[in-house]
């Protein structure tokens, strides 16, 4: 059952939160109790235990590269470049500490064991656990949703929290007073299980009032009122090939407001996908596109309105202005598995402000993807940044990329990683203003931390 319950607000904290790919902002400071808000329930939610399962293993592409099904054929494809021969060894030595700087310590009420960092697109920052939810408010962490039942499923534009709950056949959301539910009668249905699993996403707004979540079995879009649900069939895409698989749905919203979705099957690793489709406001779009089967998981948008996709072992590039595609193939793996059993699984594409692209590939054996090869591909050029375990990426607001490992933070300098602290970086992101937070292990707790690049943000 979803339950409402009183927002609190913790003791003295400064801190700020941002997201994604990103995290948050500077907090502080005690604050007065926060006022009771109305406890309103809603009522056509079972109390059923949740029936979520742990998140597939796999965050990407499957192995083979995608089938056309038309006769249009991209108009480049760039020659591979060679990988180095000689593999730099990374610092070892004690880095700048004046790079980086703890803010905050998480407050004991935040303390569960899983934490992320979402910044929202009009500056809002949040801190989210298991089981909570908190705002940074006046230079200080304020609970806003504490002790709630069922599967958090993103912050909308309206700064409300969706929560879907554990049978699934209802979402409902908290406004900071009060929740209003949404059921079969508003649009909204259960999620079907696969094989046993069933999961939500983490839902997105757009321009238009709306609000777009991707389950595991389908896509979701909130006008305002009421839920419609996009099946596989609604989008153009086949049913899955596989009996066993576990399925994940990406949804990315452009900055003009449409909505792109990539399909992507898996078990141990990324195998296969019904590919790419796009959501014009009318249409469905993509069912004849050179990425409409294939796994796909990674979809960004540059700043020339070009967007480009991780398919697969293939980096797309598509123009909406000529409805191109242009194909980019990567180098083979550094150190691929022994007997040639490996494949490349495109884990997410990051667009820096010169719109160039950096690209993770999952490197694939025959039984599991465990090793990453990151690259910056620059007028067709790959370019191979050596890293010494899995990384995620983004860049501050000087356009420097960093990157963070869960021993390690680099900065990225000429392409080549400068190890600044071993940190564990549980979660990151970057602001509107281009300020990178992270939460990190120090003095015997979580503590918010932030980069201090000198560029004034």
């Amino acid at each position: 059952m979803i339950r409402p319950c009183t927002p609190m607000v913790s003791k003295a904290h400064s801190a700020r939160v941002a997201i994604l790919v990103a995290l948050t902002v500077l907090v502080a400071a005690c604050a007065p109790a926060a006022t009771t808000p109305s406890t309103a329930i809603p009522t056509s939610t079972a109390t059923v235990a949740p029936t979520h399962t742990v998140a597939p293993t796999f965050t990407s592409t499957p192995t083979s590269a995608p089938t056309p099904t038309h006769t249009a054929t991209p108009k480049h494809t760039p020659t591979q470049t060679p990988l180095p021969t000689n593999t730099p060894v990374l610092p070892t030595a004690a880095p700048p500490s004046d790079l980086l700087r703890p803010v905050t310590p998480v407050d004991e009420a935040l303390s569960e064991t899983s934490k992320r960092l979402h910044a929202s697109p009009d500056g809002a920052l949040w801190l989210i656990t298991d089981k909570s939810i908190a705002r940074i408010q006046d230079e200080a962490w304020h609970v806003y949703l504490a002790d709630f039942t069922g599967e958090l499923a993103g912050i909308d534009a309206a700064d409300r929290a969706w929560v879907v709950s554990g049978d699934t056949t209802q979402i409902a959301t908290w406004d900071g007073t009060s929740w209003t539910a949404y059921g079969a009668d508003e649009g909204w249905f259960p999620i079907p299980l696969e094989d046993g699993y069933r999961d939500v996403g983490w839902g997105q707004s757009n321009g238009l009032g709306q609000f777009w979540l991707a389950t595991s079995q389908d896509v979701r879009v909130f006008d305002g009122e009421r839920w419609t649900v996009f099946t596989r069939g609604d989008m153009g895409m086949d049913p899955p090939l596989h009996d066993g698989l576990i399925s994940v749905f990406e949804v990315t919203v452009l900055s003009g407001g449409e909505v792109w979705v990539g399909e992507c099957e898996g078990a141990a690793g990324p195998i296969d996908g019904r590919g790419l489709r796009w959501f014009d406001g009318q249409t469905w779009h993509g069912a004849d596109s050179p990425v409409a089967s294939g796994c796909v998981t990674a979809i960004v948008e540059d700043s020339s309105g070009h967007i480009w996709v991780g398919a697969s072992d293939v980096l797309w590039r598509y123009d909406p202005a000529s409805e191109d595609w242009e194909q980019f193939t990567p180098p083979e793996p550094p150190d691929p598995p022994p007997l040639g059993q490996w494949r490349y699984a495109a884990s997410y594409v990051a667009m820096d402000p010169s719109d160039d692209p950096w690209v993770s590939f999952l490197i694939c054996g025959a039984a599991s993807c465990d090793t990453m090869a990151l690259y910056h591909v620059h007028e067709r050029t790959w370019t191979r940044i050596e890293i010494p375990e899995p990384v995620t990426l983004d860049f501050d607001a000087a356009g420097t990329p960093w990157l963070f490992s869960v021993n390690a933070v680099f900065r990225v300098a000429g392409d080549v990683p400068e190890l600044v602290a071993n940190l564990y970086a549980e979660s990151f992101t970057v602001d509107a203003s281009g300020q990178v937070w992270f939460l990190a292990w120090h003095e015997g707790q979580d503590w918010l931390w932030t980069l201090d690049t000198g560029t004034g943000e």
